[in-house]
């Protein structure tokens, strides 16, 4: 089975404003294109989203007394290069 979640973060200069101490290794200061700018911030949302997911999820399958191999990936749609967490 698959679950798929599709992110597209619409206030990117906001988000980098905010978390500007937070994000300023993962983005590298303002140099980036706006474009890479957005694509970082979604792979951090992505990685963020992952990080529950393994604690929750796994946690709610216990409860259940289900046991399960999930794996975890951030792929964008629009590149061949994909991560795996």
């Amino acid at each position: 089975m698959r679950i798929i979640i599709d992110i597209d973060v619409t206030n990117v200069e906001e988000v980098v404003k905010a978390h500007k101490g937070e994000w300023q290794n993962l983005l590298a200061g303002v140099l980036l294109s706006k474009s890479k700018r957005k694509k970082r911030v979604e792979q951090g949302v992505c990685a963020e989203i992952i990080k529950a997911f393994e604690v929750e999820l796994l946690k709610g399958l216990k409860e259940e007394m289900i046991e399960a191999n999930i794996s975890y990936s951030i792929e964008d749609a629009n590149e061949d290069s994909n991560l795996s967490m």
